[in-house]
């Protein structure tokens, strides 16, 4: 078996860097040397300036075609919608489920062979919720495509500033604080965690190189950004 390269010599896919997770990802990515080149694929120009940076304006479902002959190691994807932003459940799963599994796709046609994605606390293809079944979809699709490592990451309510900010992260904001200390045990997913933390855990993962499925949600998502905050390069 071919032993992975360091990962000073690894390139990365990113999708989603515009979003509030992303954005704060690929800062990360850009600061860190675990990566000699970052592609971000994105449908307007990213407000980043950095030699390993490829920023590729291109709608994400022709990411493939239009990224023909680029060889990545790690993907990244940041890409998640609401449904008032995307106008009704239908549209908003096209994006949550339809895009990423596309994203993935390209990935794996450009030798991608870790791949790392939020999708959300509680997410289940079961669920009566509308968000957390489509999340759920995603990943049993995710697996399916059998990456030699899959990192999927479940984070509770999202903290942090948006360009559009949305009312229920305004209020989990203000009270998330209050409520995290009172969620433990199988509770504990559902605490609120900032976005830059979500970053941090998710170059943690790739940082692991593990093999095979990992499920990372609650606790775990805060010791992996607290590993990343203790070592940053």
């Amino acid at each position: 078996m071919a032993e992975e390269k360091p990962p000073t010599q690894r390139i990365a896919l990113l999708a989603g860097g515009s979003g509030l997770v992303g954005n704060e990802l690929l800062r990360l990515l850009l600061r860190t040397p675990d990566y000699s080149r970052v592609y971000a694929v994105s449908r307007r120009p990213l407000p980043f300036d950095n030699p390993r940076l490829a920023n590729r304006i291109v709608p994400l479902e022709e990411t493939r075609a239009r990224l023909n002959g680029v060889h990545c190691d790690d993907a990244f994807c940041c890409i998640g919608s609401t449904r008032s932003s995307a106008g009704s459940v239908q549209e908003r799963d096209k994006v949550d489920l339809d895009l990423v599994v596309s994203f993935a796709r390209a990935a794996q046609a450009f030798g991608v062979t870790r791949m790392i994605v939020i999708t959300s606390a509680g997410a289940n293809p079961q669920s009566r919720n509308p968000y957390l079944r489509v999340k759920g979809r995603l990943e049993v699709a995710l697996r399916e495509l059998r990456f030699p490592s899959l990192e999927i990451m479940q984070p509770g309510l999202l903290l942090g500033m948006r360009a559009q900010p949305r009312m229920l992260e305004l209020a989990g904001a203000a009270v998330m604080p209050l409520l995290n200390p009172l969620l433990f045990g199988k509770h504990a997913q559902w605490r609120g965690i900032a976005a830059a933390d979500v970053a941090a855990a998710m170059l943690a993962a790739a940082r692991a190189q593990r093999r095979g499925v990992h499920v990372n949600s609650g606790l775990a998502l805060r010791a992996m950004a607290d590993a990343v905050k203790r070592k940053p390069s």
